[in-house]
């Protein structure tokens, strides 16, 4: 079976020629499709200068966005099977056969997604004493339960494989959704189709600070976009249990954006400050955030527990 690689493609020459060579490295039929969002460091000649046959390469007359561009690498996509993968990230050996493994024993499956390791810019090991209990099968019930807590359900993009089936069914990623495109995506699918997790640790997510995360402007983009995902939410959980979540989420989501707010005012910009601020509140309390904020400095490393348990 055919797998089509998509790798969008901007601005990304630092790790590209790494991440292109852990995927030529696969050990399955496959094609890559590199699609060059208007580079303008070298990566769009890069990529011209590719040679082997199982690659195809794209180059974009203006600049679509990760989404846009990733979307267009899907529609040229010959594959059965669709992997995203990024510019910055590698493949480990036998990645790509093994998530194919997991689609052939759950083919009812919308996607599965990789379970991943870290390094930082340089590529040393980032340690961790997360422990990921996800089971491999995940029905819409325990999608929206750890949706609604935690947000995006795959930790990367590039953990994600896709069957062209899933795609026809619900559509391409909206680009209306510059940074959030994906949890928007997977929220889609788990209306249609169950997912899988795939246990094997087998690539790798590079950490560093030109990631598109880690930008100063990742910050307001996403409380933008998480107010416009906020309605999906809502409107599938009674009024109490979604009151329980919003807390939850206050907690994590709400401390982070009152991270950045605060650093914009430490900076002097009060205009934004407020608009923020008001975002923010429409999402979670401030009183919530304010509080879970104080509770977190007094004890350095606490972290909330969800109220709602999980489906079993």
């Amino acid at each position: 079976m055919l797998v089509s690689i998509a790798l969008p493609v901007y601005n990304g020459l630092p790790y590209l020629n790494g991440a292109i060579a852990s995927i030529l490295a696969q050990n399955v039929e496959f094609e890559l499709i590199v699609s060059d969002d208007m580079s303008r460091d070298g990566s769009k000649e890069r990529v011209r200068d590719l040679s082997d046959p199982r690659i195809r390469v794209l180059t974009n007359a203006t600049n679509a966005g990760i989404f846009g561009n990733l979307n267009r690498c899907i529609v040229a996509a010959r594959g059965d099977l669709i992997q995203i993968f990024s510019q910055d990230d590698l493949m480990k050996s036998d990645y790509l056969a093994s998530q194919m493994r997991c689609l052939q024993r759950h083919p009812e499956a919308g996607l599965v997604y990789g379970t991943p390791d870290y390094v930082d810019e340089t590529g040393s090991v980032i340690p961790s004493d997360f422990r990921d209990r996800t089971p491999e099968y995940i029905d819409r019930d325990l999608y929206l339960w750890i949706a609604s807590h935690y947000g995006a359900l795959p930790a990367s993009i590039s953990s994600v494989m896709v069957p062209r089936k899933t795609f026809e069914a619900v559509g391409l990623f909206n680009a209306d959704y510059p940074v959030a495109g994906d949890i928007e995506f997977y929220n889609r699918v788990s209306e249609r189709f169950p997912m899988l997790r795939n246990v094997e640790v087998l690539h790798t997510i590079r950490s560093h600070p030109r990631m598109t995360s880690a930008l100063a402007t990742a910050g307001p983009r996403y409380l933008r976009e998480e107010l416009a995902l906020e309605e999906w939410y809502r409107t599938r959980w009674t009024a109490e249990s979604y009151r329980k979540i919003r807390r939850f989420r206050s907690a994590s989501r709400g401390r982070y954006h009152l991270g950045w707010i605060m650093r914009k005012a430490l900076r002097g910009r009060l205009g934004e400050v407020l608009g923020a601020l008001w975002q923010l509140n429409r999402l979670y309390p401030l009183r919530w955030v304010v509080w879970w904020r104080l509770l977190s400095f007094l004890r350095p490393g606490w972290q909330p527990l969800p109220t709602l348990s999980p489906p079993r």
